[in-house]
């Protein structure tokens, strides 16, 4: 789900606790503060581990800071990316479902409300499989471990375990979840449009390219979730945020072994600020789940089944044969004299 929230109302931003990192960052400060603390009482007694890192310390903090900022940056670009990918499935499913009640609107006949009928269906299932593959956790892994000639895992490939539970996982998993057998069944309704309705639907090529453009932006998402950043970038990067940020007690206490509230404050904020913002990258990591700062897919689906129920559904105004001429209607300001 996505977050709503008042840009205004800087407490509100500063202390929401949904969708927040707090929970998990404030762990990570509290932390580092401990160790600031027995760090100084090891001091005390004779034990000095801190640092003046000099130089060398700074060109670390400034790589750090490149590799945080970095990651988010192509994370979030990651986000918007996904976002555009499954708005034009949803547009394209809906705008689908729209002019083919407008095209075949001339004709509301109870054999061509049969024909919209089964394109809704079929529309719907597309939509719907399409949705369930992308946020399904397991498929991406699937999608990679799966041979597409024979429909089957190797197993030992892998090194998988083959077990009963795993095994109804697939099976589960994978039972009527063709996507494109799910497209093939709308294209075929679509050009089987004049065997139901009076001189067949208009435009068939505009609703072909549609059709054709909700698999091609499912593809995109399936690319989207099945390649994410090269682990080698991700690993390097968050070894060096977490060994830096652990580090940053020895460094801070170096200059400020007599201020010791000074230095905690120091190494709380510092700790929150590049921990908080790698927590963010992981967070934003995949939009297309169920986490509270993923993208709306499941309202979004339900708002576009309700609009091709509306347009293509038994009690539409295409199957009434009111469709076309509610474009005249007075309340619309034509012919209204």
């Amino acid at each position: 789900m996505t977050i709503i929230y008042n840009a205004t109302d800087d407490w509100q931003v500063i202390l929401g606790r949904k969708g927040s990192v707090w929970p998990k960052v404030l762990p990570w400060c509290i932390f580092n503060v401990c160790l600031t603390f027995l760090l100084k009482f090891l001091y005390e007694r004779g034990i000095d581990l801190t640092f003046d890192g000099g130089v060398g310390y700074r060109y670390i903090s400034v790589l750090v800071s490149f590799f945080t900022i970095t990651n988010l940056n192509s994370t979030y670009g990651r986000f918007w990316e996904a976002r555009g990918h499954l708005g034009t499935a949803l547009v394209e499913c809906n705008m689908l479902a729209s002019r083919a009640a407008l095209y075949t609107a001339h004709d509301p006949s109870p054999k061509a409300d049969a024909w919209r009928l089964t394109l809704k269906n079929n529309l719907i299932k597309l939509i719907d499989t399409a949705l369930f593959m992308i946020q399904e956790e397991r498929a991406s892994l699937f999608f990679n471990l799966m041979d597409h000639e024979s429909k089957k895992i190797d197993w030992d490939r892998h090194g998988l375990k083959k077990t009963d539970r795993l095994l109804a996982s697939v099976n589960s998993f994978m039972e009527d979840k063709n996507v494109m057998s799910a497209a093939i069944n709308v294209d075929a309704t679509l050009l089987t449009s004049a065997d139901h309705v009076k001189d067949g639907c208009k435009n068939q090529g505009e609703l072909l390219g549609r059709s054709a453009a909700i698999v091609g932006a499912y593809f995109n998402l399936i690319k989207f979730s099945t390649t994410p950043r090269p682990f080698v970038i991700a690993q390097m990067g968050r070894t060096l945020v977490y060994l830096w940020v652990l580090s940053l007690p020895g460094a801070v206490l170096a200059t400020h072994l007599e201020e010791m509230f000074e230095a905690s404050f120091l190494v709380f904020i510092v700790t929150y600020g590049f921990i908080g913002l790698t927590l963010v990258e992981v967070e934003l990591h995949d939009p297309l789940g169920n986490d509270d700062n993923d993208l709306e897919t499941e309202r979004y689906l339900k708002l576009i089944k309700c609009d091709i129920e509306e347009l293509l559904g038994e009690h539409s105004l295409s199957s009434q044969g009111k469709l076309l001429v509610n474009a005249y209607h007075p309340s619309q300001g034509y012919g209204s004299a």
